[in-house]
């Protein structure tokens, strides 16, 4: 499984000296196979910021994935990519048709 990274939901707040500094994201883990997408995310808080600060226009979304990754740690993001490797080929896992547990999105006609 080839896995990628997302970011969103970037939560930030300000101080007298420090102006967006990010408090929290949300981390998206995207593994496919063959033609199939699994997808994993989880909101993450972040640690004050070092003595090292980069302005929020200066930041890039792959050095925030690094560290919301580094935040979550080794052991828990291979948990997360082996959680989504365990639903390759499982279809009992994804439900077929909507039920209660499980219902499917419509939208209404305008």
């Amino acid at each position: 499984m080839e896995f990628t990274y997302k970011v969103s939901g970037i939560k930030v707040y300000s101080t007298d000296t420090q102006t967006d500094i990010i408090k929290e994201a949300t981390l998206h883990i995207i593994g496919v196979e063959g033609n199939e997408s699994y997808k994993s995310f989880m909101p993450i808080e972040l640690a004050e910021p070092s003595s090292s600060f980069t302005e929020f226009q200066e930041i890039t979304e792959s050095q925030v994935a690094e560290w919301l990754k580094g935040t979550l740690g080794e052991a828990q993001l291979a948990a997360n990519k082996e959680g989504l490797l365990s639903l390759v080929g499982n279809s009992t896992i994804l439900p077929r048709t909507s039920t209660r547990d499980h219902p499917k999105e419509k939208s209404l006609v305008t």
